[in-house]
């Protein structure tokens, strides 16, 4: 019998809940602000003034160039106040280290803000900034937010003349531009992207043997053996593994999407639905070698991800690692065991 389609979600959510309350990485990759995509400076840089330029269609966005006026702490403002300065970290290893160079470019930033006043003012002109924003991938640390408040009055008390009373520092992520990205995404400039997650093999080896006798772990099991019938238990072992990891990762990269872009998302979640629907006649009609069907599956829905504006070729094997992981985990994707 054909699960509803709000039981199923409620299957895979409480599945995705149980595996990350005990993985500790995945909660947070969950959480962070932002998001782990990996940028370089000047890509972030030209990613972040397309985003702007997206923003002010008006022509209200000025960007500023550093090689014709100098290093200023910041890289555009517009005429409602808001000075920006984009800046991706990196080298880093952990929360901490990250933390220390985005203090250090604020620090750094707002003292260019301040030394250079002569040449700001001519810069703004009329306009006087309320908000000093520093756009950042992501950022992990809330002692982040106390510094940019140090600096803030710090800057307050020096009351340059072209700021507000109520000056203020903020630390902001792409999901503020969560709008202006999804145009972007429709015709084809931005790509939603994904970068590794890192899920430990052992606490996932603990949880499958801990978790076999729930359902959708159990009904995994059966489908991985009918899959993997011909090879040694070590590697039907692993593929089950693989196909746990690929569900987590890629429900985090679902979550990610659906708050980064979420038209994409409901496209992605119409495509998986159409798929799903089909598989529902082609698992009892398919007449090739339940491996085979696995791969064709795989690969068919990867192409259609692949083929949708705002999604990148890593994103879409990502998504579609989901979409057939789940499948197992629940009953669209099925076999019948040759022996039973």
């Amino acid at each position: 019998m054909k699960t509803p389609r709000r039981r199923r979600r409620l299957n895979a959510v409480a599945l995705v809940t149980n595996i990350s309350t005990n993985l500790r990485n995945c909660r947070t990759i969950i959480f962070v602000p932002g998001d782990f995509t990996p940028w370089g400076t000047n890509e972030w840089d030209e990613h972040v003034q397309r985003l702007l330029k997206r923003r002010y269609k008006d022509g209200s966005y000025q960007q500023i160039p550093a090689e014709t006026h100098g290093d200023c702490g910041l890289e555009g403002f517009s005429s409602d106040g808001n000075a920006y300065q984009c800046y991706s970290a990196q080298n880093w290893a952990n929360a901490r280290q990250l933390y220390e160079k985005q203090r250090g470019k604020i620090t750094d930033d707002i003292g260019k803000f301040l030394a250079n006043e002569k040449a700001l003012t001519g810069i703004f002109g009329g306009v006087k900034i309320k908000r000093w924003k520093l756009v950042v991938p992501c950022w992990m640390n809330k002692d982040l937010i106390k510094h940019a408040k140090t600096k803030e009055r710090f800057v307050q008390k020096a009351k340059p003349k072209y700021i507000t009373e109520d000056f203020e520092i903020l630390i902001v992520t792409g999901d503020d531009f969560a709008v202006e990205k999804q145009e972007l995404a429709s015709v084809g400039i931005y790509g939603f992207d994904v970068g590794p997650a890192t899920i430990p093999d052992e606490s996932l080896d603990e949880w499958l043997r801990k978790s076999s006798n729930l359902a959708l772990v159990s009904n995994l099991t059966r489908k991985v053996n009918i899959i993997g019938a011909s090879k040694p238990k070590r590697f039907t072992e692993r593929f089950r593994a693989r196909v746990a990891k690929n569900f987590i990762s890629g429900s985090v990269v679902l979550d990610r999407l659906e708050k980064e872009l979420p038209d994409t998302y409901k496209r992605v979640l119409e495509l998986k639905q159409q798929k799903e629907d089909d598989l529902d006649t082609e698992t009892v009609t398919h007449s090739v070698v339940p491996a085979d069907f696995f791969d064709q599956t795989l690969k068919s829905f990867q192409a259609q991800l692949s083929a949708t504006p705002g999604l990148t070729t890593r994103a879409a094997a990502a998504l579609a690692n989901e979409a057939v992981a789940d499948w197992l985990l629940r009953c669209p994707l099925d076999f019948e065991d040759s022996n039973g």
